[in-house]
């Protein structure tokens, strides 16, 4: 049996930065304790119980806002995924102190999402419903994001077309938000693109598409 190891794979940066990060936070005993994660760090199994063993408790759950109200002392991190102001605010009236691990990647679409609300846009978001970074994004700018997950949610958009930008999660399929761009271009010829697959994403899709096309089985090691 010939086995492929698809190169790149393993996990991108911003989370890789996140990990050491969490790391970090348990070896500082400056910090109050206990120590949270907002939300799932990374989804494997084996990584949550070597943070548990670090002494770091991941706290995971569909809201944001519903898993910070569990906490009332102590130390937060913030996933790669990023948070919204609300859950930034949250967290800082409850005197909790916040280590931010949120993605550059991440960061640089909430600041597109900041600056261009503030000037009457409207954003266009490809996203996954119930994922923590869609989440995060649209807490930026509750009335001016709208997203979207897949074609078929396009004919109910009603925005004037006058000033929007199209933007997306930063780990989807490349190709599925290739495709909705097209399809919401057609629909809004005058809106601004600014796609934000991030590289390592882009580069493990394209790894798979090119590596594994003859394979019979490919297999995914995570949660």
């Amino acid at each position: 049996m010939n086995v492929i190891k698809i190169s790149p794979r393993g996990y991108c940066y911003g989370v890789v930065d996140a990990m050491v990060l969490a790391r970090q936070t348990a070896k500082n005993l400056d910090l109050p304790r206990p120590i949270y994660i907002l939300g799932m760090l990374v989804h494997n199994a084996h990584v949550t119980e070597a943070f548990e063993d670090e002494g770091i408790i991941t706290l995971d759950g569909s809201n944001r806002l519903e898993i910070l109200d569990q906490i009332d002392r102590g130390t937060v991190i913030f996933t790669a995924h990023g948070v919204s102001p609300e859950i930034r605010k949250r967290a800082s009236n409850k005197g909790l102190t916040i280590v931010d691990a949120t993605c550059p990647d991440v960061t640089r679409t909430h600041d597109l999402i900041r600056s261009k609300s503030s000037v009457g846009y409207d954003i266009i978001y490809i996203g996954k419903k119930g994922h923590p970074e869609p989440e995060g994004a649209i807490g930026i700018a509750p009335a001016h994001v709208h997203l979207i997950e897949k074609e078929a949610e396009i004919d109910s958009l009603q925005l004037d077309g006058k000033k929007i930008i199209i933007t997306n999660q930063t780990t989807m399929s490349q190709w599925d938000v290739s495709h909705i761009i097209n399809r919401l271009i057609a629909k809004y010829p005058a809106a601004e693109i600014h796609n934000e697959i991030c590289m390592a994403t882009q580069l493990r899709q394209e790894a798979v598409a090119e590596q594994a096309k003859d394979a019979d089985l490919l297999i995914v090691v995570g949660d």
